[in-house]
């Protein structure tokens, strides 16, 4: 919450901060499948080679192994972050409802009371 803003303005800004948040989560989500599909292809790699598929060479084996630990790495790395962005999507949600329930709006319509 920034002082100095309006309720409106307030509101607005935490849409735009969900916003980039999304965003944010999508693009971690997809480093995330990144990760996943160079960890299974750098294993691939390296039986490929050890099973004479593939002529070895030091070069195939080192980026099968860059693969792997690469994919690994990033795999985690993007959940770890994808889940903290979720965290802070829910926060900023949080804050957008309950800036928008100060306002104390009725609704249109008229419910009898």
């Amino acid at each position: 919450m920034e002082f100095g803003l309006s309720p409106a303005e307030e509101i607005e800004q935490l849409e735009l901060r969900i916003e980039e948040l999304e965003g944010s989560i999508a693009r971690s989500r997809r480093l995330m499948k990144a990760g996943g599909a160079a960890a299974i292809c750098g294993p691939v790699l390296l039986l490929a080679l050890m099973l004479g598929v593939l002529a070895y060479s030091p070069a195939r084996t080192l980026i099968g192994l860059a693969l792997t630990i690469g994919g690994v790495v990033l795999t985690g790395s993007s959940k770890s972050s994808t889940e903290h962005l979720e965290r802070s999507l829910q926060r900023a949600e949080q804050e957008r409802n309950a800036a928008i329930d100060a306002l104390g709006l009725s609704p249109i319509g008229g419910g009898s009371d």
